[in-house]
């Protein structure tokens, strides 16, 4: 399966892929992992903008991902986490699958309400130490999120791809939630 995960941050995006990834074997490609893990020294400037909740360029993710993806554990499917991220990444991403006769399965749509969202993201920047989940920028993701993130949903709707997940319950719960709605064995985690 061909799975890509959309939600505000915080929804859970990055929990439910590591679970399905497990249960569907295949991979689980979070590209704000990819963009954190990269030397500093030579992306300076794009860790700059994640760090302040700001997306990376559009052409380096889109190029990023299609290395990715192009490895030998992507052929029979992955779980996208954080891509696309904007309409110009979902029209390029839809191009590249039409170039390789492949079609994605679903997209995910984790909901999760802003009281719930900043509390998980304020909890995980403190367990986590991430520079983007510190406070003063998390109402700036919220904003980015909604004005360049959502409107992805309205994209992945007219193609019939959209399929609508309540995120604010456990992990596990959410994880059986999605095994569902995709007609899978509830697997444990």
């Amino acid at each position: 399966m061909r799975i890509i995960f959309i939600g505000p941050p915080g929804a859970g995006k990055g929990t439910q892929c590591e679970l399905l990834s497990k249960a569907l074997n295949v991979p689980h490609i979070g590209t704000g992992g990819m963009l954190r893990a990269l030397d500093a020294q030579c992306e300076n400037q794009i860790h700059l903008r994640i760090d302040r909740g700001h997306f990376a360029p559009d052409e380096f993710v889109l190029e990023m991902v299609a290395k990715r993806l192009s490895q030998p554990d992507s052929e029979l499917g992955y779980l996208l986490d954080g891509f696309p991220r904007t309409l110009v990444q979902a029209n390029a991403f839809d191009e590249q699958l039409r170039d390789s006769a492949m079609k994605l399965d679903h997209v995910l749509h984790l909901r999760v309400t802003a009281e719930v969202l900043v509390e998980r993201l304020r909890k995980r920047g403190e367990e986590e130490n991430r520079a983007d989940d510190a406070e003063e920028f998390i109402r700036e993701r919220f904003r980015i999120y909604d004005v360049r993130t959502a409107p992805l949903l309205d994209h992945y709707r007219r193609q019939g791809l959209v399929r609508d997940i309540d995120g604010a319950d456990t992990a596990d719960a959410v994880h059986a939630s999605i095994c569902r709605c995709l007609k899978l064995p509830v697997t444990q985690s």
